[in-house]
């Protein structure tokens, strides 16, 4: 969990930090119109999307130990890399590359994961790997702030200096993990023989995962023929615009509350710090009481009520109180990787599920840089109201995915002739699930 929380935080202020620069200097060096720093956010998710699926069908193939350190520094190198920009054209070609690298990382962390921690305490795990992304707004903020304060040293300007410190930060960290990072429970030398053998069988209990499962064509191809998969993807690119266009965009739209450059940098950030806290929360009660899909209702409407009060209130004290609700848009992501990684059964079909799903998701990425246009502040009324749009949505795809598993749990409960609730330590211990995946029979849907 260290590695990938610390590797997951470096991976959000990375694509994250062109926000903070932009404020700082980034766009009056280089010159950019509104247009072209909206398509500089755009295209990162072009090169993003391109890559993810054959990336984590490839990390089937290749030890996670080694392929996601190497992405890790090639995308720190490509960070740092920025500080060489001198057009909008170049910056628009050096942000296609960062998404192209960075694009097998998120889904590959959270598929390794995956295969480590039986479903009943995903919630928790995923909680706190997602939580970083509440830090990157209010530490990559800060941390943004203090690294412009080199503004002038060696006749680098402020915003040269957070792409290159940051970048060779993350670069190290990916050094340090080709190190130290194992890759799946069944070879990891810092467990003893008996903490390996009770994680495997945890596995193997919750959902008939074995300690060693080869690469498998036709369970990948069984990824891309579930109609769940796509209906998935409608769930991630609904619920991820709001998130990509506000993490992208907060600063720019904390100066329509009359906050300027540093200070902007600054407010921006105590609202994320509540993001980091109420999705530990989350994540600590989707394990206790389950019930994901309620969850993921209740922080949407949360957030929703809050983007509608920004749209209607002209209060500034008000409106800024909002962002820290707005804060709850972070819950439905973090429940839906739960939920995600708990009902699809088998490593390689997971794998290339995950990918797929992850890939459609981020083309709300592309969406997300064009939602606070600058024409439309100070009070961003119209960006409100396509957040909005994306979550009524996603209300409707995640309901049609939770009617779906509890008729399907339904329907196998009453042919076994029985009722299984919840999975409990003995539920699948000894099956094979063979090619059928999450569609045998023995397995049972969390809800």
């Amino acid at each position: 969990m260290p590695i990938a929380v610390w590797l997951y935080l470096a991976s959000y202020i990375d694509r994250a930090n062109i926000g903070n620069a932009k404020v700082l200097g980034l766009a009056a060096s280089l010159h950019l119109t509104n247009s072209q720093y909206n398509w500089a956010l755009s295209i990162f998710f072009i090169g993003y999307v391109l890559f993810e699926t054959p990336s984590n069908i490839l990390l089937r193939k290749v030890s996670p130990r080694w392929y996601i350190p190497l992405l890790t520094i090639l995308w720190g190198v490509i960070c740092a890399l920025f500080a060489t920009v001198k057009s909008a054209s170049g910056l628009l070609a050096i942000r296609f590359f960062l998404g192209f690298a960075e694009a097998g990382f998120l889904p590959g962390i959270v598929y390794w994961l995956s295969c480590w921690y039986p479903r009943s305490v995903l919630g928790r795990r995923f909680g706190v790997l997602y939580s970083t992304v509440s830090l990157t707004g209010a530490f990559g903020g800060l941390l943004a702030t203090a690294i412009h304060a080199l503004d002038g040293t060696h006749g680098i300007a402020g915003w040269q200096w957070i792409f290159i410190v940051e970048g060779c930060i993350t670069a190290g960290f990916g050094l340090i993990a080709a190190v130290v990072m194992p890759a799946y429970p069944a070879t990891a030398r810092f467990l003893s023989e008996e903490e390996r053998r009770v994680i495997i069988i945890a596995n193997e209990a919750d959902r008939a995962q074995k300690a060693a499962e080869s690469f498998n064509g036709k369970q990948i191809r069984s990824a891309f023929t579930d109609w769940r998969t796509y209906l998935w993807g409608l769930v991630y690119i609904s619920i991820y615009i709001p998130v990509y266009s506000v993490i992208l965009s907060l600063p720019s739209v904390v100066t329509g509350l009359g906050y300027k450059g540093t200070t902007a940098t600054l407010m921006a950030c105590p609202p994320y710090g509540v993001g980091f806290i109420i999705v530990l929360i989350a994540g600590y009660t989707a394990d206790k009481y389950g019930r994901l899909y309620y969850h993921y209702m209740a922080a949407i409407v949360v957030t929703v009520v809050a983007l509608i009060v920004l749209m209607t209130v002209d209060k500034l004290v008000v409106r800024y109180v909002m962002f820290f609700f707005v804060m709850f848009m972070f819950i439905p992501v973090s429940i839906c990787w739960v939920w995600l990684a708990s009902n699809v059964a088998g490593p390689n079909k997971r794998a290339a599920a995950m990918g797929l799903i992850f890939s459609v998701g981020n083309i709300g990425g592309t969406v997300s840089g064009q939602i606070y246009r600058a024409e439309w502040g100070p009070r961003y009324v119209q960006g409100h109201a396509i957040n909005i749009g994306c979550y009524v949505v996603a209300l409707v795809a995640g309901t049609a995915l939770w009617w779906s598993y509890k008729k399907d749990n339904a329907a196998r409960d009453r042919a076994a002739n029985t009722t299984i609730k919840r999975a409990n330590a003995q539920d699948l211990l000894g099956e094979d699930l063979g090619d059928l995946g999450d569609r045998h029979p023995s397995f049972r849907y969390y809800l």
